[in-house]
């Protein structure tokens, strides 16, 4: 990892460990996203994990979460909070959004939230994030970061939260 990239995680840190959260609750767009106790859900680009460990807590002991980044720091730096937050059920992932290796349709919902500045096959990262949810999954976004595509239809706004079903 070069130089440029750890010192934009670290100011990526700052801004959601420190400033973000005094301007925010979590809860809020979680829930506007769909999420619900037992249910199986991934946070995409879960950065240093300003939603997971909300996320956690919202779908409970019976749900889970698996936080999932391309960089090793915001994977590290989450594993972090999920110690000192003693929760037992989420999982992170170190892959690319494009590519996760995770299993066919292993996923309730997928939520991606602040991942529009990552650059990307975002055609690829769609398809991905298709295999991965189940039939009739929900696929919940901050913003309106792609328009639904062949792979989801869209489902509900509230506020700045798009829900988009799976399609097929």
């Amino acid at each position: 990892m070069s130089i440029a990239e750890k010192m934009h995680f670290r100011m990526m840190s700052l801004v959601h460990e420190t400033l973000y959260g005094l301007f925010r609750d979590p809860y809020e767009p979680l829930e506007a996203a769909g999420l619900r106790p037992g249910q199986k859900v991934l946070e995409v680009g879960c950065g240093p994990g300003f939603f997971t460990i909300p996320a956690a807590r919202i779908v409970g002991d019976e749900g889970s979460v698996h936080a999932l980044d391309i960089t090793p720091l915001a994977v590290n730096r989450v594993e972090q909070k999920i110690e000192a937050a003693r929760v037992t059920n989420v999982k992170t992932v170190l892959a690319d959004a494009a590519r996760t290796g995770l299993p066919d349709e292993s996923f309730d919902l997928i939520f991606v939230f602040g991942f529009g500045h990552t650059a990307g096959n975002r055609e690829k990262i769609r398809s991905e994030l298709h295999r991965l949810l189940k039939p009739r999954g929900v696929l919940a976004t901050e913003r309106l970061l792609w328009p639904p595509g062949e792979f989801f239809e869209p489902l509900k706004q509230q506020g700045e939260i798009h829900q988009f079903r799976k399609v097929g």
